[in-house]
């Protein structure tokens, strides 16, 4: 390997750190913030829920989309402007009004969409065989960056007010901006070298694969993950109250949902990409299998133990983390072009966000009904079932042509 070469990967490693770190503090720092926002923006708190739902759906709307953005301008433009858009709208919700505040939210929510689909076909085309490191740094990258807003939002905020906050939301993908245009120019340098021009290249045409009977199993584990993480995030902290844990066991519990995706987001790619088909299947039977040790154990949920809430929660971390980190992995693994990829990540996403966003609606019907209910516990359990069922189908299917 060249000098070149060498510092063409360090430049793209760090992109993709940067790139990672924005794409989903965006969204979920906000709602730590919404009453400071609310006394800015002079309007009541509730009327602001709106910016916790525009990021999902934008998710829902663009996903299958983005491929399309790929064959007008190319991958590494459809990048580039996908980060455009979240400077643009976190420049814009720098500015003191509602309706600013809502279409930097539309525009951040664009962004992060097509990010989310485009990585790992942007990873198939230029990484190929470093798939698993990259997936890892920009995947550990983006729940880093989450952890780390979480800690500090409240206290930039105290100390330095809520413009300096929303600036800081704007210098961090500015900076990753910047870095994206000067790495990928250089990649774009060392492709020509090889007289090879991946944004012409003859696999950019349109797949149909909602069609393809084995690209559904992605969706359907995609939602099922989706379904449980933002019904966990949006209820767990309610049923622990209920249980009589204070607000600090509370916060405990779930940052160990949190935290544990650091280290899955390290450990499970390079697994996936090593292990052969046996291994992966393996995998997926383990992780189920814990999956349902946790949906069984709100059966008996009747308790105030920490220890109990903790491993629920914790439990819950590690199998979102998982299946979402397999199939950011697998969808560049499974597929035969950065083209099929982005098809199939959009496919999924695009699905599963929409089984996702039912998921808090329907358990909060039930838990206002009967916060410690069987229906949703039975419901849980069957999730999970399907999830590692498709899992299962997801492992042993041959790639996408």
């Amino acid at each position: 390997m060249n000098n070149k070469t060498k510092g063409a990967g360090v430049g793209l490693l760090i992109a993709l750190v940067l790139v990672g770190f924005v794409m989903r503090s965006q969204v979920t720092t906000l709602p730590l913030i919404l009453d400071d926002i609310a006394i800015t923006l002079h309007v009541q708190s509730g009327d602001l829920g709106i910016i916790t739902t525009i990021p999902l759906v934008m998710f829902m709307l663009v996903s299958n989309f983005a491929s399309k953005t790929v064959q007008l301008i190319g991958l590494k433009k459809a990048l580039m402007g996908s980060l455009l858009l979240i400077c643009a709208g976190s420049d814009l919700r720098i500015v003191p009004s509602f309706s600013a505040m809502i279409g930097g939210t539309i525009l951040i929510g664009l962004g992060v969409a097509h990010l989310n689909v485009l990585m790992p076909a942007f990873l198939m085309e230029y990484a190929p065989n470093k798939i698993a490191l990259y997936t890892s740094a920009y995947s550990f990258s983006m729940m880093f960056g989450v952890a780390v807003f979480n800690l500090l939002t409240a206290h930039i905020v105290y100390t330095a007010g809520l413009p300096t906050m929303m600036f800081v939301l704007f210098s961090v993908p500015a900076i990753a901006l910047l870095t994206w245009i000067v790495v990928t120019w250089r990649l774009q340098a060392a492709k020509q070298d090889e007289g090879a021009n991946p944004e012409t290249k003859q696999e950019n045409k349109p797949i149909k694969v909602w069609t393809k009977i084995k690209a559904w199993p992605f969706l359907l584990v995609f939602g099922g993950q989706s379904l449980i993480n933002y019904t966990f995030v949006a209820w767990m902290p309610s049923l622990m109250s209920f249980h009589h844990l204070t607000a600090t066991q509370i916060g405990i519990a779930m940052s160990m949902k949190a935290f544990i995706g650091m280290p899955m987001s390290m450990i499970i790619p390079n697994l996936l990409v090593r292990s052969k088909q046996r291994g992966i299947v393996n995998s997926m039977l383990v992780v189920g299998s814990l999956g349902l040790i946790g949906a069984l154990m709100l059966f008996f949920q009747d308790t105030s133990s920490m220890i109990f809430w903790s491993i629920e929660c914790l439990i819950s971390g590690i199998i979102t983390s998982f299946f979402y980190m397999s199939l950011m992995t697998l969808f560049a693994v499974k597929t035969s072009s950065p083209m099929a990829s982005a098809s199939l990540a959009g496919m999924a996403q695009t699905g599963g966000y929409l089984m996702a966003a039912t998921g808090p609606i329907l358990y909060g019907m039930a838990f206002q009904a009967n916060p410690t209910g069987s229906i949703q516990n039975i419901i849980y359990v069957l999730v999970i079932i399907m999830l590692t069922a498709m899992g299962l189908f997801v492992a042993k299917s041959t790639k996408f042509e």
